[in-house]
């Protein structure tokens, strides 16, 4: 039998954001739009890994990214507005709770 304790640790472990995760959102927020160079210049991070992290971050809903074409093309990211943030982890959270749910009715 499945321990709802160990999945509730699990649910909060995929829902966790990392300290880069933070730092990144927060300097877009303050910011506004940024290049992935810039972002790791800024933070005194490796290009690599806030590519990495803004990946995740996309996924997560929690960046945008936008392809644009100002002379050269590429990526720039913009921070989510906090109210949708919020939105977002409360709607992920309580899907989860659901599917936790679901799986330990007697």
């Amino acid at each position: 039998m499945k321990n709802p304790l160990s999945e509730m640790v699990e649910i909060v472990e995929k829902l966790r954001f990392k300290p880069s995760d933070i730092r990144i959102y927060a300097l877009l927020l303050e910011k506004g739009e940024m290049r992935v160079s810039e972002i790791a210049r800024e933070l005194g991070l490796s290009v690599r890994f806030v590519r990495d992290r803004l990946k995740v971050l996309v996924k997560k809903g929690i960046v945008k990214r936008e392809l644009v074409d100002r002379g050269w093309v590429g990526y720039i990211y913009i921070a989510e507005k906090p109210s949708r943030v919020i939105e977002k982890i409360k709607t992920g959270i309580l899907g989860e709770l659901e599917k936790l749910e679901r799986a330990f009715v007697d």
